[in-house]
């Protein structure tokens, strides 16, 4: 049986109306941003962001956002540190795209780039060793916390920073498992993030900011696409290696905005790596080995090659040019004149080829777009008014004019693009903080439960499965659900499950309980049916509970005492991760935490 939530939290404090430093953190695959504000302004136009990186590299009118690389000062003689972002030169070798091992899930693989699994443990996939993913995320964000914290330094001046709160709003894609936010929020801690007593991280999803960033910005009452109550507006984040796709139906939008998600969004990691990866593809059959033979830190992430690659993707769809050189890189070999001109150590790509390079992706997003859309009419009756596209590849006029052809087919749906598309989402982080603009309510994407012992059903549950606890007959093996797929999750939304426990004096005061999730529409009933995944162990510490407050029995076993108490489970936690806790009469008791299984098949 799960308990109902009451109306508050055990763990909320009051508000404070302290002066407060707000930072909007969009830590992506290829590319990151930041932007900050205070907590005193009132304007979203007050929001700055970052757009002067450190490295040689970097642009000359600078940029939203840097490069998600770092090269290890170890790995690459000569270097006397560790270099990231526009720091990291062609030949370095570098670790790149390694958010997208921080989920190592199943869950979205309907949807996911089939070349994914083959290309990880590449040399688009570095990892030193003696590191794993998280440990390199939690290196590279270390040094973007050291340049933000200088920036701030040097704007409102040390001794005003260092008696100042900072409030971390860190954006993940909305399809991350639980395990993989949490991985990103620890990293961010390790890295500086929320490390001062008076500080906090909390996880925003991206397309949520993104939402909060067009509809105070391109979507407010007065503009050209104004939105209006009552209408759905879908959030199409294409990003470096994820594409997230989120639903929200318009309640509010003077004098505040007021929006919920109205159903389980979806998404994959099929972003504009993709694109990369195919271009790589492509180079392999073409070229053999002359193009394998290439060191990986002259034609991988970070290479003059790739970066030339870069600009070619960027500038496909909004010019007319029917061939793209892409340089340098020096293979040897008898290689066709009309794909490599030896002199200028360049490869020749025709329109053709880059159409065959973008087109699997764009496909992928459209059929994504497609299942969101269908879904939305066949389960809620509803019709989407407007599609706002956002995220670095949100910006490829490309991608702008396949959607726009979609759209113009699919019940003549609008289609924006905001201006500067790559910031929406660290800007509607920063907005998040300032203004405490969120969802109402969000829908929980997964089914959430604990494998529990209730008593026996004769004629129903399995005499194999029975046991004797306190002199009742119970079965083992089914599945108590505390929140299903699909649930609306308020701000104050978490559940409890009773557990009952054996336990003597001499035994452990720790205790563990299994969580498990299921993706299925509809949850099976038993443990060992298909879709049930374990998530992690939630682990319970009574060493300094007074035991005395539980019921007492002698029995053949000696001293006994029957433990009953809830294992709680907060899914829209402040932090915006799973938390869980331990109730004995209403009050919070001993210590609880959870640790994540890895869910990778």
């Amino acid at each position: 049986m799960v308990a109902d939530s009451p109306q508050c939290k055990p763990s909320e404090e009051p508000a404070t109306d302290r002066l407060k430093i707000i930072i909007g953190i969009d830590y992506g695959t290829t590319f990151t941003g930041v932007s900050y504000v205070t907590s005193d302004k009132t304007s979203i136009d007050d929001i700055d962001v970052i757009r002067t990186w450190p490295g040689d590299g970097r642009p000359v009118e600078g940029n939203w956002k840097t490069p998600t690389v770092i090269a290890y000062g170890a790995e690459n003689r000569g270097a006397r540190r560790n270099h990231w972002g526009y720091e990291v030169r062609g030949g370095m070798v570098s670790c790149s795209w390694t958010k997208l091992l921080l989920d190592t899930s199943a869950e979205t693989a309907e949807f996911d780039d089939p070349s994914l699994r083959d290309a990880t443990g590449s040399a688009l996939f570095h990892i030193p060793r003696g590191k794993d993913a998280q440990m390199v995320c939690q290196d590279f964000l270390t040094e973007v916390y050291r340049f933000v914290v200088d920036n701030l330094k040097m704007r409102i001046t040390p001794e005003i920073f260092d008696m100042t709160p900072m409030e971390c709003y860190l954006t993940v894609p909305a399809i991350w498992t639980d395990k993989a936010r949490t991985a990103t929020w620890d990293a961010a801690k390790a890295a500086g993030f929320g490390s001062r007593s008076f500080d906090a991280i909390r996880m925003v999803a991206e397309p949520e900011a993104a939402a909060v960033a067009a509809l105070r910005k391109d979507l407010r009452p007065g503009s050209t696409n104004a939105v209006k109550p009552g209408d759905n507006v879908l959030i199409l984040d294409c990003g470096g290696g994820t594409v997230d796709i989120t639903t929200y139906m318009i309640r509010k939008t003077f004098p505040s905005i007021e929006f919920d998600e109205i159903c389980v969004g979806i998404g994959g990691k099929c972003g504009s790596t993709y694109i990369d990866r195919n271009f790589f593809n492509l180079m392999t059959r073409r070229f053999g080995s002359a193009f394998e033979d290439v060191p990986p830190r002259r034609r991988g992430p970070g290479s003059g090659f790739m970066a030339s690659f870069e600009k070619a993707k960027q500038s496909f769809g909004s010019s007319e040019n029917d061939s793209y050189e892409i340089h340098p890189i020096h293979m040897q070999g008898e290689l066709d004149e009309d794909h490599y001109d030896e002199d200028e150590a360049a490869v020749i790509l025709s329109k053709r080829d880059m159409e065959g390079i973008f087109d699997p992706v764009v496909q992928d997003i459209l059929r994504l777009l497609s299942h969101q859309v269908e879904y939305i009419s066949r389960t809620k009756g509803k019709r989407i008014n407007t599609i706002v596209l956002v995220g670095g590849f949100g910006n490829s006029d490309y991608l702008k004019h396949k959607l726009d052809s979609w759209c113009a087919t699919n019940g003549a749906i609008k289609c924006i693009r905001p201006t500067f598309c790559q910031a929406a989402v660290v800007r509607g982080a920063a907005i998040r903080g300032l203004e405490g603009a969120m969802p109402r309510t969000l829908i929980c994407r997964r089914h959430y439960g604990f494998e529990c012992g209730e008593i026996f059903r004769h004629g129903i549950d399995d005499i194999k499965d029975a046991y004797i606890f306190w002199d009742d007959l119970c079965c083992r093996g089914r599945m108590t659900w505390l929140m299903e797929k699909g649930a609306e999750l308020s701000d104050s939304t978490y559940r409890t499950v009773p557990i009952c426990r054996r336990w003597s004096p001499g035994d452990s005061y720790v205790f563990e309980k299994e969580l498990y999730s299921c993706n299925l529409d509809s949850a099976p009933g038993r443990i060992e049916d298909a879709g049930v995944e374990h998530i992690g162990t939630i682990t319970v510490d009574f060493t300094n509970v007074n035991m005395s407050r539980f019921e007492k029995r002698t029995s053949a076993f000696g001293v006994e005492y029957k433990l009953e108490y809830e294992i709680g489970v907060d899914f829209r936690s402040d932090e915006g991760i799973l938390r869980c806790f331990c109730l004995a009469d209403g009050k919070t008791i001993g210590v609880t935490r959870i640790s994540f299984t890895d869910l990778a098949r």
